[in-house]
């Protein structure tokens, strides 16, 4: 069941279409207990939560759908304070539901294979893809609870899989499929062979399928490496040298290894990462050529899949095709 995923991420990636009957997940916020007081907090230092549901099929009661949510990154200091005062950054700003379409979706008609699965997106409020892993609060008064900003996205991760683990049923999964959109499909590269660690031996199908997540480690049309910059300086701030792929940190020469920041990007990570990938990706993704090569254009997207090389156990690479771009200005 878990191979039969073309259609759906491709609904997935135009999910917002299908929002309108899209079942509202629910909100479980963490208790204090298992988050603020072991240091998993967001950006402002409130808990962290997800939204779920879980199924009443008892055939599929051990299998789950878990879902990093996306929402870009934040850079410097100053953006994840501003961060920090929103649903990205805090739970005091989470909504009590939330829907989401495509792989997420309740509606069998939408998603067939996975719409009875329990489904739980892990809701993004760290700003670094939940890598962040830095011991020391920084003081910044531009957060509106506390004065005070945390970098605790793989605390975060932690604690919510535990939570899903000691009282939802996780702890008896057979088949689980990890995906991600956008900066959650980045999670996907950086933590599916974490997240497939801290599952049960019950577990027997696993498989990760980001979606949207291979941002390029790329100079600008210019020649100027901004988007690497800003990535170099989110692993830094936030200490994701303890929250990304231990393995290609080890390959890279170790945690404190000059190029060891380069395990925040997606081809790094995933060239050690043994756990089954099935990447979709667009050729020429809209973000990426407005803020990796910084081409400003106009654009109409059409979906067109097609198969290309992909490693045996990964799914094929979905290319979204851009037509109709119209420049209106190419830097450099």
């Amino acid at each position: 069941m878990l191979n039969q995923l073309q259609w759906v991420f491709l609904a997935g990636c135009t999910a917002a279409a299908v929002f309108p009957t899209a079942a509202a997940l629910d909100l479980y916020l963490l208790p204090n207990a298992t988050s603020v007081d072991i240091g998993a907090v967001c950006l402002d230092g409130s808990a962290p939560g997800y939204y779920a549901t879980f199924t009443n099929v008892s055939e599929l009661s051990t299998s789950w759908v878990l879902y990093f949510k996306g929402g870009g990154w934040c850079y410097d200091e100053s953006a994840c304070a501003k961060r920090s005062n929103s649903e990205l950054g805090s739970s005091h700003f989470f909504p009590k539901t939330f829907k989401f379409g495509g792989i997420m979706d309740a509606d069998p008609k939408v998603n067939p294979d996975f719409a009875n699965f329990n489904r739980v997106v892990l809701w993004y409020c760290d700003g670094a893809s939940f890598s962040g892993n830095a011991d020391a609060p920084v003081p910044s008064p531009k957060t509106i609870h506390g004065g005070q900003m945390y970098f605790r996205g793989r605390r975060v991760l932690d604690a919510l899989l535990q939570d899903l683990l000691d009282n939802h049923g996780l702890d008896k999964a057979t088949e689980v499929l990890l995906s991600g959109g956008s900066a959650g499909g980045l999670s996907t590269f950086l933590h599916a062979d974490y997240v497939r660690s801290q599952l049960p031996a019950s577990v027997k199908k696993f498989k990760a399928a980001p979606v949207s997540g291979f941002f390029l480690l790329h100079d600008t049309a210019a020649g100027v490496p901004q988007y690497p910059n800003n990535m170099h300086n989110v692993f830094k701030m936030q200490n994701s040298s303890g929250g990304v792929n231990a393995k290609c940190l080890q390959a890279m020469g170790g945690p404190a290894a000059p190029e060891a920041w380069k395990c925040i990007f997606a081809n790094y990570s995933y060239a050690h990462t043994e756990s089954p990938i099935f990447v979709i990706n667009s050729a020429v993704d809209s973000w990426q050529m407005g803020n990796v090569q910084c081409f400003q254009v106009y654009y109409m997207i059409v979906y067109l899949c097609v198969y290309v090389c992909a490693p045996e156990g990964s799914g094929p690479f979905l290319p979204l095709v851009s037509f109709a771009c119209i420049p209106r200005r190419i830097s450099g």
